[in-house]
């Protein structure tokens, strides 16, 4: 499979002047991301890996940096803080959001269980660590095409 990452600056009328990062697989799109000051080809490959692995996830034994699996019926919302919940603290303006970020994150587990089956990556942690997931999954990537707007690797099984 050919995973190619091309970079562009945005020219849409609300992100104009952002990199944006497009992950192909195959020559299908499959993530994107935007802005900068941080990782974004491990971003959208992270996010690609989340997804096309998923059930192959689950099984992991073996904590990984930047990988966390969530609860789908988690609502970060009704988390209780100082006697209310974070929406009510929300519409009070006396939280504007990073409560119910930490809320979702807090209640996330390293390992995978019967209530956390949703895998996610934080490729913003490093193309690196994303690349030892893929290890640990059976895959590795092979550099095919590196240029400033355009990366190219074939993913391939381990021997």
């Amino acid at each position: 499979m050919l995973l190619s990452f091309k970079w562009i600056v945005s020219r849409a009328r609300d992100s104009y002047g952002y990199n944006v990062v497009t992950l192909k697989a195959d020559g299908k799109k499959v993530a994107q991301c935007n802005g900068g000051g941080y990782d974004m080809n491990g971003t959208c490959l992270g996010n690609w890996v989340a997804y096309h692995f998923k059930d192959e996830l689950l099984k992991f034994k073996t904590e990984f940096y930047g990988l966390t699996f969530h609860n789908p019926n988690y609502d970060p919302g009704s988390k209780i803080i100082e006697g209310q919940t974070v929406e009510e603290r929300e519409k009070e303006g006396k939280s504007v959001g990073l409560e119910r970020y930490q809320s979702f994150y807090s209640a996330s587990s390293k390992l995978p269980t019967k209530l956390h089956t949703i895998p996610m990556i934080d490729g913003a942690c490093g193309f690196s660590s994303v690349e030892q997931i893929l290890k640990e999954l059976g895959y590795y990537l092979e550099n095919v095409n590196y240029k400033n707007s355009l990366q190219e690797y074939v993913l391939k099984e381990c021997e």
